[in-house]
């Protein structure tokens, strides 16, 4: 209960995130703003990832877990109370609380591991991670906005990535796969939430418009194509690292927060429709590459072969070109990206339907992810 708690912070945080890009300048999103805003997803999705990863691997209740839970929850109020794009403004405030969840959890990894830190080489690897981003984080604090920015960012993305560089001291038999798969479809149907609130404004009039209801079949089935890999091909019995699963997810709900801020922009007749319908195309795309490769966890009978892949992707440019020639017409547009979805739902459905299941061992990708 305490963890679902602690989510709803995110449902907050997602949406700050979301506002960053919500507002077009001159017809498009400027490349600076679209940078600063997949950093603070990063930011943000890191600190998640890393007290998720905690309770996953050593947590068990005790009282260190709840006291450090509660801490890193009143961070990130802070935290998502100060995401916007003007970095200078809220510097401190935001760093601050960054660098306040990340004392938070080193202390809640050492005091809640059951194991000893020269004996524990998962204990090791996100202590190295955890240390070098603090220390890059109050060393830029202390410096300040002008050059102290660079370091903080920095910080964020060491913590981040560092685990992939030391990707072979981690042990999958740690991981929680099924608790992993659980908290990470949370944190995707929180980013679906999002796109459901910030869409409400075409449901407006007669309750049988078309766009209002291409708009919501078109994001109701990406999520169906979702729930349907994660509930029915995905094989959650198994000893893994997770690393997959979880750096795809991060990039899903950029894709997604971009996605939402798309179908926001249509109903701005200033946004040029060009950059419109590629940045819907191009994000879509990324969203089911994501999907591609959280697959490599689906159950055996069910790992997508070549043809598979070639219909995925053939349904998937065909689509993309779809929303690209339909630009000029929000009804066209968006039917475009609603069909790209039904009908990749009806492939993996397909799929299910032909293949039967058989036994397979729990332990398939131990060594390789």
């Amino acid at each position: 209960m305490l963890e679902l708690f602690y989510d709803l912070i995110f449902v907050y945080a997602i949406s700050r995130i979301t506002m960053m890009i919500h507002h077009p300048i001159d017809g498009s999103l400027p490349p600076r703003i679209y940078v600063e805003f997949i950093i603070v997803v990063i930011f943000v999705l890191q600190i998640w990832l890393y007290q998720t990863v905690y309770i996953n691997r050593f947590g068990t209740s005790r009282a260190v877990d709840t006291v450090g839970l509660l801490i890193s929850m009143f961070a990130a109020i802070y935290l998502a109370n100060n995401i916007n794009t003007e970095w200078r403004l809220t510097f401190h405030a935001f760093n601050l609380s960054v660098a306040l969840t990340t004392i938070n959890l080193i202390f809640q990894y050492l005091l809640g591991s059951s194991t000893h830190f020269k004996r524990d080489h998962d204990l090791q690897g996100f202590i190295i991670a955890l240390d070098l981003e603090f220390i890059l984080l109050v060393t830029g604090l202390i410096i300040g906005y002008q050059y102290g920015i660079y370091l903080c960012v920095a910080g964020g993305l060491i913590g981040f990535l560092m685990p992939l560089v030391m990707y072979r001291m981690f042990r999958p038999e740690q991981v929680n796969f099924p608790h992993l798969v659980e908290r990470l479809s949370l944190i995707i149907i929180i980013t679906f939430g999002e796109t459901l609130v910030n869409i409400t404004h075409y449901f407006k009039g007669a309750i049988y418009s078309p766009l209002a209801i291409v708009i919501f079949l078109g994001v109701a089935a990406l999520f169906g194509v979702y729930t349907l890999l994660v509930e029915r091909f995905l094989n959650h019995h198994q000893h893994t690292r997770g690393f997959i699963a979880m750096y795809t997810h991060v990039v899903m709900i950029i894709s997604l927060l971009s996605i939402t801020a798309g179908i926001i922009y249509m109903a701005d007749e200033e946004v040029s429709r060009l950059f419109l319908s590629c940045f819907v195309a191009s994000n879509l795309i990324v969203f089911y590459l994501c999907l591609w490769l959280y697959s490599f966890y689906n159950r055996r009978h069910l790992r997508f072969n070549g043809r598979d892949l070639r219909a995925i992707a053939i349904v998937l440019l065909l689509g993309s070109l779809g929303i690209i020639l339909c630009r000029e017409n929000n009804l066209s547009l968006m039917s475009a990206f609603a069909l790209t979805n039904v009908v990749e739902f009806g492939l993996l459905e397909w799929k299910l339907q032909r293949k039967k299941p058989s036994k397979e061992p729990h332990n398939n990708y131990s060594s390789h992810n």
